[in-house]
């Protein structure tokens, strides 16, 4: 895998370590990542989706928030807006798998970059595994 799109569930586990699950796996993930041998992409929404999680489900206090919502935007991620283009596709796999459409923003984005989608939600996982190029982080061989 020389690209992924990485969704919420793993650059979560990139910065905030309590309480999850597969860091070890996320962690690998982000060192193949800083050493340039994984080239990661992802949808703005997942920017949203981050600064959500600090705020509201982290349980850390606003200076630790801060801290890592600047370790966030170190990385310098591939960010890429959404586009009618992508909307559509959005919402043409969100109706189709009965996924929601910020699940179906990373699928889309994928399938638009022809890379795989590495996520840490099983459920999304089990519902585009046969017909979208997608990996659950678990599985992901150390």
């Amino acid at each position: 895998m020389n690209s992924a799109i990485l969704d919420t569930s793993v650059v979560i586990k990139w910065l905030h370590r309590e309480n999850e699950e597969d860091v070890d796996k996320a962690l690998l993930l982000r060192e193949a990542y800083l050493h340039g041998a994984l080239d990661v992409s992802i949808p703005d929404l997942l920017i949203y989706e981050f600064s959500n999680f600090l705020c509201y489900r982290s349980g850390l206090k606003p200076a630790e928030i801060m801290d890592l919502a600047r370790g966030f935007w170190s990385f310098g991620f591939n960010v890429y807006p959404v586009t009618e283009a992508m909307t559509q596709s959005m919402l043409e796999l969100a109706l189709e798998h009965g996924i929601s459409v910020y699940d179906a923003a990373f699928v889309a984005l994928a399938n638009r970059l022809s890379s795989s989608l590495v996520t840490a939600d099983r459920a999304l996982y089990k519902k585009v595994r046969d017909r979208h190029a997608v990996m659950l982080l678990a599985d992901i061989i150390e």
